[in-house]
């Protein structure tokens, strides 16, 4: 754990029971750290309550008051990133319209092979099968209606066992092309237009059920973060 290993480093405190003793004062210089950093909310967020279920203490570090998160600070694919610049998108459309198709994770698409993709009998749908996203969990996915030729043509005439891409490049903002299916299949599932960029999210704007439906193809299971991060 990076928190034991910085108390380690930093504060020459080896043995875990004394680290046990201090935890809240560690707790609190270790987010003090990173806000000084200027990490973002989320991530602040994310570390006190790591520490705080690493630690079994619910108010763990609680004097330390963390920036409020606001959905107008994500940063993430929101906005041209330094990386494109470094990369020639038209060498990797076929990765990219693959993703549009289905939405999959970077690992995902990485250990995806030709086998993961069929035909399902019910309904004659292509889908594409995840069998180890993240956290370990399988889901089957259906490729959107309309960019099935973006997938079939990627294994096309591969052995099953095969890797559908050799290779997807780093520098792919993949997280925007996931964004982007999950904007046009909420659009397509709720026949509705996408929630307004700021104010408040009211009930008679918004389909639970889409959004849900949407969160299962991207390996989610709660609205909230289709809605912050992907929807709008």
């Amino acid at each position: 754990m990076r928190f034991i290993d910085w108390v380690r480093e930093k504060h020459n405190v080896r043995d875990l029971e004394k680290i046990d003793d201090q935890a809240d004062e560690l707790a609190c210089l270790y987010l003090l750290k990173h806000m000084a950093e200027e990490k973002s909310a989320w991530t602040l967020s994310t570390y006190r309550c790591a520490l705080r279920m690493f630690f079994q203490d619910r108010n763990l570090a609680d004097s330390v008051e963390l920036p409020k998160r606001r959905r107008e600070d994500i940063k993430r694919s929101r906005q041209p990133a330094v990386r494109d610049r470094h990369i020639n998108l038209a060498n990797w459309q076929h990765v990219i319209q693959f993703c549009l198709a289905c939405g999959l994770r970077r690992e995902e698409l990485r250990d995806l092979h030709v086998k993961d993709v069929y035909v399902r009998p019910s309904d004659q749908r292509l889908m594409v099968i995840v069998r180890n996203g993240k956290g370990g969990k399988r889901r089957e996915v259906p490729v959107f209606p309309g960019r099935e030729s973006a997938v079939l043509s990627q294994i096309a005439g591969k052995p099953a066992d095969a890797p559908v891409f050799k290779r997807v490049s780093s520098l792919l903002d993949i997280h925007s092309y996931r964004r982007q299916f999950a904007q046009d299949l909420y659009e397509r599932l709720s026949g509705r237009p996408l929630p307004p960029l700021n104010g408040r999210l009211l009930s008679p704007m918004l389909d639970s059920n889409a959004a849900l439906a949407v969160s299962h193809c991207l390996g989610h299971n709660r609205i909230d973060i289709i809605f912050g991060h992907y929807i709008r």
